[in-house]
């Protein structure tokens, strides 16, 4: 008898994202107030604009895409409030009822949007450091493979957690001496010739050494770095009282 391998678990992490938008979509589109005009040409116009609006808020989790959903499905049901009162002028009992339920929902929209910006500058601080964001990724792994095991579901194995990132090596003396400016390493290597050029305020008279370049000379003259600013104290107190 044959026997064929079985199928890998599918991974949840990369399933997830479909399913959630596929409930989160027939969730708002079951809360949304019906069409003006009851066409399906309408009702996908409807559909259309209400998913234009969430993915313009650009959500980029299960929680965020969430909070767009809520504010597009209670800033519509304020508009709807406000079309009932619209369309019973007579009733004055409705219109005041009508009218507080709408602000109450766009009350209610405005928390959303509120709370959904907070929560997407969270995540964007997060995304700025590499650690905190591989330590985010983790958790949500580890979160989705346990409330999949609760239901009995399989879902691809746990991989063991990231190492955290490798420190950046301290730059060797090599490495440091590269970073300077061309006036403060030729300060370095000649500090006898860079002090003499700062006490002139250039070359000095009878100089027994090759001139460095015009603008090198300038910039040694004049330059206030903690290196230069050295060559004109040990210069002072080579000076006898």
């Amino acid at each position: 008898m044959d026997h064929f391998p079985q199928p890998e678990a599918p991974d949840l992490t990369l399933q997830l994202p479909r399913d959630l938008y596929y409930h989160l979509i027939h969730t708002l589109r079951a809360s949304l107030p019906p069409s003006p005009i009851n066409t399906p040409e309408d009702e996908a116009r409807r559909d259309n604009a209400a998913i234009a609006r969430v993915t313009s808020m650009l959500p980029a989790n299960a929680h965020e895409a969430t909070l767009a959903a809520q504010f597009v499905a209670a800033d519509a049901q304020a508009h709807d409030c406000m079309r009932l009162a619209r369309k019973y002028p007579a009733d004055e009992t409705l219109i005041l009822q009508c009218t507080a339920q709408s602000a109450n929902m766009m009350r209610q929209s405005r928390g959303a949007l509120a709370l959904l910006l907070r929560v997407q500058a969270a995540r964007q601080k997060r995304e700025a450091d590499s650690a905190a964001i591989q330590t985010a990724a983790w958790t949500e792994h580890c979160a989705i493979g346990l409330m999949a095991d609760a239901l009995g579901r399989p879902n691809a194995p746990i991989a063991e957690p990231p190492p955290p990132p490798e420190p950046e090596p301290e730059p060797g003396p090599d490495d440091r001496f590269a970073t300077l400016s061309e006036a403060d390493q030729y300060a370095i290597l000649y500090p006898r010739r860079a002090a003499l050029i700062r006490q002139h305020g250039g070359l000095p008279p009878g100089c027994d050494f090759g001139p460095p370049d015009p603008g090198l000379e300038r910039d040694i003259a004049t330059g206030t770095s903690p290196i230069l600013r050295a060559l004109d104290t040990q210069a002072e107190a080579a000076v006898p009282a």
